[in-house]
């Protein structure tokens, strides 16, 4: 059915549990896995610099933000490699999120995308992320929206 699974992780706990719930989708279609973390492209802004007192201050928040990133892919990797999936993982950077990962699942030949309903800017309507929402417009791929089952 499945072959190859693009993976794309903000790092949020939905997405670490879209993640797990992926590789054992992965494991039961005997696809291989892509996982992917975008970080978004900013432009360096002197007054933010100013503000915060600090001239490097652009510079240090990208350093954390690819430490980040590493922890996110790590998980994406542990994960698949738990449960003996192939996986390889990328970091991107893009100016917009949802194409890098539209782009990145076409280019990687992917047959499906497999991401979570929202991520850091959940709201409490649970409703679709801005960056899932704008995905399944995109994208040429299936999606599969990943929603945590609510619990009563």
């Amino acid at each position: 059915m499945y072959k190859h699974i693009l993976l794309p992780t903000d790092g949020s706990a939905l997405s670490r549990q879209a993640v797990r719930s992926g590789v054992l989708f992965a494991k039961n279609t005997g696809a291989t896995v892509t996982g992917i973390h975008v970080i978004p492209r900013q432009r360096q802004d002197l007054l933010e610099a100013w503000v915060h007192h600090d001239m490097h201050y652009v510079k240090r928040r990208q350093a954390l933000f690819e430490k980040l990133a590493d922890e996110y892919l790590a998980f994406v990797a542990n994960s698949a490699l738990a449960e003996g999936i192939p996986c390889n993982c990328r970091l991107l950077r893009a100016e917009d999120p949802y194409l890098a990962i539209v782009q990145t699942a076409e280019r990687e030949r992917c047959d499906l995308i497999f991401m979570a309903s929202h991520g850091w800017r959940v709201d409490t309507a649970q409703l679709l992320g801005s960056e899932t929402q704008k995905v399944l417009v995109h994208s040429k791929v299936a999606v599969l929206v990943f929603k945590p089952v609510a619990i009563k």
